[in-house]
């Protein structure tokens, strides 16, 4: 498996991802909306480095975008206490795999060559959220090396916040 920076030819991909993800969360009964994501925004963040693939030798299985959290996401690191520690604090939205190949591990190697990317040289910060109801998500990312920050209210529901750092004593 490999983990990369995704280039211009790999947004049709990304957004036809997003939308069989989509289709597969709500077939299963989930509520929660990934996609489709619309294609100018998955160009406009691979023109911004900020998305990253995992490939297998053969193809590509998943994908997600990690933006820089200030300005954009600057309210949440406020209300979230985050805004005292220091940055840069990179925001993790849209981890998606196929479908098919969910459940096989593949999300923890895809998020340990994502922080070894992000964050492994400076000393920066990812930062994501789930619903909070979501036990399963939480689990997946406690187990994939991220600290649990807390649960705060967003609009009418409330949100788990997760870690992972390169600061010493700070790792997630």
């Amino acid at each position: 498996m490999n983990v990369r920076r995704a280039i211009i030819d790999d947004a049709e991909w990304v957004v036809d991802l997003s939308r069989r993800v989509q289709e597969a969360l709500t077939a299963s009964g989930s509520l929660q909306q990934i996609g489709p994501l619309p294609y100018a925004t998955v160009e406009a963040s691979i023109r911004a480095g900020n998305v990253y693939l995992l490939e297998s030798p053969s193809r590509p299985l998943g994908s997600v975008l990690v933006d820089p959290a200030i300005p954009t996401y600057r309210h949440h690191l406020t209300q979230w206490g985050l805004d005292a520690l220091p940055g840069p604090f990179w925001y993790l939205h849209a981890l998606m795999l196929e479908p098919k190949e969910q459940g096989k591990g593949l999300g923890k190697i895809f998020l340990d060559g994502v922080k070894e990317l992000v964050i492994s040289n400076d000393n920066g910060m990812i930062v994501l959220d789930c619903w909070a109801g979501n036990n399963k998500l939480r689990d997946f990312y406690l187990h994939a090396g991220f600290k649990f920050h807390g649960v705060f209210p967003l609009k009418d529901f409330e949100v788990a916040v997760f870690l992972s750092s390169s600061l010493p004593g700070e790792q997630g």
